[in-house]
């Protein structure tokens, strides 16, 4: 082998390791990048409709697929990439790891929430929402910090009812963490559904309606 074709057969190589290298960083980014914004955005939008619909007494209407991301140019052919010289094609492929880790955070941008998964759990939630409404406006119900609803005043309802409504609580709080895990598995984390229900916490917090009890962190009870 000439000395030219040594060069060049190691430059290829250096091509190859770099490659494989800015696969493995897109990787990476995928596997630690909670989107953070996104999930607030969702749980804004759902938890906005959960009240509205218990508020109504309404059928639940399903979310909105999430766009998709805009699909990207093809690759150039591999014909040309052979053709093209060590230095031209590191660059080639350094444009195309950027492209793939930019890629992962604007997938992130939106969460997916159309899976009949999904759908099914926010269904339950809104319709035990809506048996749950009259104990929120009661004050006999309220909101934890950690998004779950617990007793806040049992006086507020009569002694037949609180055996029920102590069911209908358990009950209300297993389609939540229900919710939260769907959504999680939708989109191929099932670890974020902590932080997901992190998110709805407070968004069930600062959207509820006027007069609903909620409690703060450190468990004081409030009212809105």
């Amino acid at each position: 082998m000439t000395k030219q074709g040594w060069l060049k057969t190691q430059g290829w190589r250096s091509v190859l390791v770099l490659g494989l290298l800015m696969a493995l960083s897109a990787c990476v980014t995928v596997n630690i990048y909670f989107p953070a914004a996104a999930a607030q955005k969702l749980a804004d939008q759902v938890v906005g409709e959960v009240y509205k619909a218990a508020a109504k007494g309404a059928l639940p209407a399903p979310v909105a697929p999430a766009v998709s991301a805009p699909a990207r140019s093809a690759a150039p052919a591999t014909d040309s990439l052979s053709m093209a010289s060590p230095y031209h094609a590191a660059s080639y492929l350094l444009a195309m790891g950027f492209s793939a880790i930019s890629g992962t955070a604007e997938a992130a941008a939106n969460l997916d929430a159309s899976s009949p998964g999904v759908q099914s759990a926010r269904a339950q939630v809104e319709a035990l929402a809506t048996q749950m409404h009259p104990y929120f406006v009661s004050g006999a119900v309220g909101y934890t910090a950690n998004g779950e609803v617990t007793i806040h005043d049992a006086a507020a309802v009569s002694l037949p009812q609180r055996a029920p409504l102590n069911g209908l609580v358990g009950s209300y709080n297993q389609a939540l963490s229900n919710l939260y895990q769907q959504i999680a598995d939708a989109n191929g984390h099932p670890e974020w559904a902590g932080q997901i229900q992190q998110t709805f916490a407070q968004a069930w917090i600062n959207k509820a309606p006027a007069g609903y009890w909620y409690q703060s962190p450190s468990g004081q009870w409030q009212q809105k």
